[in-house]
């Protein structure tokens, strides 16, 4: 089974760019306090930007402490990393959601792991590394039909996705239908997948 994780945190994207709105005020009921009012705005906006920097700032230490801790192989505090993060970022939900359900996975919280991904889903229903994740911690569970279907959604958002494919052979051969294992097997290794070409000379030659 090919575990896939996101080992780098994405870049500092919109929510680091805020624009600044004028104050429309009314000439012909303010005149000498015009300047203070539009002074105010600005000040107001300046403030809110710069507390968006700082939020954004702060999702990316925490989310890239997470994720060296993921690969260190201490999930509890991973998670504790990956809570801080869903706090503090307006825009990578998916992602978070779904690294800290593996980091659950990890530690054998299964229910938590689909429990996440399911949240990550959610919010993007297109986001093909949450069913993915989910397909291996339903294997884990022996959800082995809820597996293939996780993995079938992921090859009907990206067809050429090898790991999908040789996942999925996996939990076929698993059930005991070696036939349509073999058929996965041999699209990954067409894809390019030596793990899947070794597969099929073991179980479909």
């Amino acid at each position: 089974m090919k575990l896939r994780n996101t080992l780098i945190a994405l870049g500092i994207s919109a929510a680091t760019a805020t624009s600044l709105s004028l104050l429309k005020v009314n000439k012909d009921l303010i005149v000498g306090s015009t300047a203070v009012i539009v002074g105010a705005g600005l000040m107001i906006a300046l403030k809110d930007k710069k507390e968006i920097n700082t939020k954004a700032r702060n999702y990316e230490y925490f989310f890239n402490r997470a994720q060296d801790k993921f690969e260190l192989a201490d999930y509890e505090e991973a998670i504790l990393d990956y809570n801080k993060a869903l706090e503090l970022s307006p825009t990578e939900i998916c992602l978070v959601y779904s690294m800290r359900g593996n980091a659950k996975r990890n530690l054998g919280d299964l229910d938590g792991a689909i429990s996440d991904q399911n949240k990550a889903l959610d919010f993007d229903p297109l986001y093909a590394d949450g069913y993915f994740n989910r397909g291996i911690a339903k294997f884990k569970k022996r959800d082995f039909d809820g597996a293939i279907e996780d993995y079938s959604q992921v090859l009907k958002i990206n067809p050429k996705d090898s790991d999908a494919f040789f996942n999925r052979a996996n939990v076929k051969k698993e059930i005991g239908d070696i036939k349509d294992a073999c058929e996965d097997w041999r699209k990954a290794a067409d894809l390019g997948d030596d793990d899947a070409t070794k597969f099929l000379r073991e179980h479909c030659e």
